[in-house]
């Protein structure tokens, strides 16, 4: 069995660091490549992180280099999904940022090629490796909170015009693939679906009521009706004055569970713990949550073993559909049967 996975990094962007930062920290990992179609990015990518690895404007190159097992995508959205799908027929384990594709027919067939070539595919919500994450599963886990009854999310963060001006993706449908739900909300919603389990139904809209330079949604609110019979609310927009910390909050018959950014309180009965968040030194942005490093290592570490990563591309799928589903819900002004929509039961309608 390999000591060490030698992975490409794809895409020099911001969140990027952190991953670079992770491999190069980690012992079952190796930078033994940057690519980015940007050279002078790629250029000090190499120079900063490991001035040993292979510096590549195309990343074709790195799946043709037999020494790498493995990639990692840090691209814009739209572009995962056709380097996640080249990268596994070339034998290489992908894990990629998320979402990890815009559509849930994109997401199924990376899911079915990963399959078909026996690689394994992760999907980045470092958020379930916070520990006031950590600390709510294990209290709905072990029947503290009781029977679950309800769950609800807020979001307000800022994002202004110039923020999206900057980039040549952001802020758009065909490459970012939404606003404020698909860029931001994604990761708690992410928590939402695994603290309190399968969704049956969605409803929700969207806006874009505080952006002029943008048409993708920057305020967006939905209600949710899970298999257990509990009910979710979210409510997300990018136009508040500050990245004001996330609020998530999951009760039950039995207990109370909140996160308030990265602090986790439960209380059950009399008696109310708080879990504060040992931060990782790299970690980048507060908001991206501190647990980057740790799901990178627990991908490998599974690579290594042989296991299913804990985070694979169903459960990325998952996160991402609930986004697509709330697009879907207003466009179409209707209810979303979420485990239809998850089947690719419906069909796609424009923006």
């Amino acid at each position: 069995m390999k000591a060490q996975v030698n992975v490409a990094l794809i895409g020099c962007g911001r969140v990027a660091e952190v991953h670079a930062k992770a491999l190069c920290a980690l012992p079952q990992t190796n930078l033994a490549a940057v690519v980015d179609v940007k050279p002078e990015r790629a250029e000090r990518f190499g120079k900063v992180y490991n001035n040993r690895a292979r510096v590549l404007t195309d990343y074709h190159e790195a799946l043709a280099d037999p020494e790498i097992d493995a990639v990692e995508i840090c691209t814009p959205h739209y572009l995962h999904p056709e380097i996640a799908i080249n990268a596994v027929r070339a034998g290489k384990h992908v894990l990629t940022e998320k979402p990890m594709a815009i559509s849930v027919a994109a997401a199924d067939e990376m899911i079915a090629e990963a399959k078909k070539a026996q690689v394994k595919l992760g999907v980045i919500f470092q958020n379930r490796y916070n520990d006031a994450s950590v600390a709510v599963k294990d209290a709905i886990e072990d029947g503290r909170l009781g029977k679950l009854l309800g769950s609800r999310l807020f979001l307000t963060w800022n994002r202004s015009d110039d923020y999206y001006r900057g980039s040549d993706w952001k802020g758009t449908w065909d490459k970012e693939g939404g606003g404020v739900l698909i860029d931001q909300a994604i990761h708690t919603m992410d928590l939402m679906q695994w603290f309190m389990g399968d969704i049956d139904q969605i409803e929700a809209k969207y806006y874009t009521r505080a952006h002029d330079y943008i048409s993708v949604d920057d305020v967006a609110e939905g209600t949710l009706k899970f298999a257990n019979g509990a009910v979710g609310f979210i409510y997300a927009n990018c136009a508040y004055p500050y990245d004001a910390p996330i609020f998530l909050e999951v009760y039950g018959q039995k207990g109370l569970a909140q996160i308030h950014g990265d602090v986790a309180t439960i209380t059950v009965g009399n008696e109310t713990t708080t879990v504060v968040q040992t931060a990782d030194k790299d970690v980048g942005k507060r908001y991206w949550g501190f647990s980057h490093q740790r799901q990178i290592s627990c991908f490998y570490q599974d690579l290594l073993a042989g296991k299913e990563p804990f985070l694979n591309g169903e459960a990325g799928k998952t996160a991402m559909a609930m986004v697509l589903a709330m697009y879907h819900s207003s466009r179409s002004n209707e209810k979303i049967d979420f485990q239809r929509f998850l089947a690719g039961g419906y069909k796609e309608l424009p923006a």
